[in-house]
């Protein structure tokens, strides 16, 4: 260390790296406003037991909405937008195309359509007179990247706020009948919907827990998890069986597992139903409206999909299954 006294120069540089940084604490050695949410994040878990006599003011919502709104977003182009469904009727309605199941969607204070939008980008290049031109895929991809960043600060405010949250993956049970009751048109895509409520018993109490940070952190590159690492996933996460909303302690997560990406799980199911919403919500306009799902697919009276064990079509029960719910 040297003990030269700082010169006026140093003086001068230092306090313009302090004025520089006067709006990143971080950057300049002091104490962060916002707290650290670690510890908190860690024991959050979701809600689905709400009080159906609490209400949420609709300011609250708005205001949880706006943080939301600060999330990062592609190029600045912030391709969602959340549908706030009030009418009673349609929420029972999306409730039945969910497969029943999810009663959150009637019993939460509100309920909120989680959107990829990229009308709104067509409205505004139109407004300036410059083209536009949607891209199924990037549209899907980027616009579900910005919509669940919008809908975790949304969460997460709602939460700060002593409200419990619930996410609902069912609607893409029967996504195109979801899109027509809540009357979206063209370039605008429910993902996801999401409850906000008081919990009925006062907090979270949902058993959440996840797969060990080693299977999900990959230091240095990606590294398949060992037989160990995969048997400590399984340990993990069957402590959420038992006395909790998953069921008794009889269950083991493979089975969960199976349920949504087996054969006939409900991924499986849901792909066709997401291809038909894209068309339905014009995401392959471009290219044709009445683009097949996949141009190279077999023909479904040809021997080639009977010969293919692995298909859902081959299980004489997939059709009767199809109706299951997350």
């Amino acid at each position: 260390m040297s003990d030269r006294a700082p010169s006026p120069g140093d003086r001068a540089g230092a306090d313009h790296k302090q004025a520089d940084h006067a709006d990143r604490p971080a950057l300049a050695a002091a104490a962060a406003e916002v707290p650290d949410l670690s510890p908190w994040l860690a024991r959050r878990a979701t809600v689905r037991q709400f009080d159906t006599d609490a209400e949420i003011p609709g300011d609250q919502v708005r205001a949880m909405v706006d943080a939301g709104r600060k999330a990062p977003t592609s190029g600045t182009t912030q391709m969602y937008s959340f549908v706030w469904v009030r009418d009673p009727d349609r929420r029972e309605r999306i409730h039945e195309l969910c497969s029943r199941g999810t009663v959150q969607v009637e019993e939460a204070s509100h309920f909120l359509l989680v959107c990829i939008d990229v009308r709104r980008i067509r409205l505004l290049l139109e407004h300036r007179d410059r083209e536009f031109r949607t891209t199924p895929a990037m549209g899907l991809l980027e616009g579900s990247i910005d919509a669940s960043l919008a809908a975790m600060g949304v969460m997460l405010a709602a939460e700060s706020r002593g409200y419990g949250v619930c996410p609902i993956g069912n609607i893409l049970n029967n996504l195109t009948e979801v899109a027509a009751t809540a009357d979206l048109p063209a370039g605008v895509l429910p993902i996801f919907g999401l409850c906000l409520g008081v919990p009925r018993h006062g907090e979270a109490t949902e058993n959440a827990p996840r797969v060990p940070l080693d299977t999900v952190l990959h230091e240095g590159g990606y590294r398949d998890p060992t037989e160990a690492q995969l048997d400590a996933c399984y340990d993990a996460m069957n402590e959420m069986y038992g006395d909790s909303v998953y069921g008794d302690d009889r269950r083991e997560w493979q089975e969960t597992l199976e349920r949504y990406w087996g054969p006939n799980g409900f991924m499986n199911r849901r792909e066709g139903e997401l291809l038909d919403a894209l068309r339905q919500q014009g995401f392959f306009e471009a290219r044709g409206i009445d683009e097949p799902a996949d141009a190279d697919a077999p023909d479904p009276d040809s021997d080639a999909l009977d010969a293919d064990s692995d298909s859902p079509d081959s299980d004489p029960g997939a059709e009767r299954n199809a109706g299951g719910a997350a």
